[in-house]
């Protein structure tokens, strides 16, 4: 009986198909990993962003709700520019408490603040009676206090993002949140 014995390989040309195809289908992958990956670091930076505007101004709105407290005589607070004193008594006479923004330093930002532009953002300090101030939150766009009615003010809070979102052309790519809270001073009737 006589063997028949194929032995037959791939074609160069088949060779060349599959590796073609093969790198085709993993240039897509990486695209695709590229992208979720930089969606991911984008959401963070939203998610920190927003988280740090709520406790801002939970922590503003806490403080706020005691301004007038046992110091009948002195004024409940005061606003500035951009800055909130807050007036109570309850370790001192008078307890202050300022709020205020602060231009980071360039060495702080780790880069010129002048590539920034007009996104230069702010660090929202927190100041004690006679204590050393502390960075309250950072990247602060803004800090405004409005009197709405005689016993409530508005508190609103202006906060960016760390690093610009390449898939977001508005404000140079830096997302922004603006948050409201409105207090009603329980104290400045006693």
């Amino acid at each position: 009986m006589k063997r028949i014995s194929v032995t037959r390989g791939y074609t160069i040309l088949e060779m060349l198909i599959a590796i073609s195809l093969t790198a085709l289908l993993a240039a897509a992958g990486f695209e695709f990993y590229v992208k979720m990956h930089n969606q991911s670091i984008a959401q963070e930076e939203i998610s920190y962003m927003q988280h740090s505007c709520r406790t801002s101004l939970q922590e503003i709105a806490k403080t706020l709700r005691m301004a007038g407290y046992k110091t009948p005589s002195h004024a409940a607070y005061r606003v500035g520019n951009d800055s909130l004193f807050v007036f109570f008594s309850e370790t001192q006479a008078v307890d202050t408490v300022l709020y205020y923004l602060e231009n980071y330093t360039s060495s702080e930002l780790g880069m010129a603040t002048s590539t920034l532009g007009s996104n230069i953002p702010k660090k929202l300090m927190k100041k004690r009676n006679s204590d050393q101030p502390a960075i309250f939150s950072d990247y602060v766009q803004s800090l405004r206090v409005v009197p709405v009615t005689s016993n409530a003010v508005q508190v609103t809070l202006q906060t960016r993002t760390s690093s610009p979102d390449e898939d977001f052309s508005p404000n140079d790519g830096y997302r922004t949140h603006l948050g409201t809270e409105r207090v009603i001073l329980r104290n400045l009737a006693l």
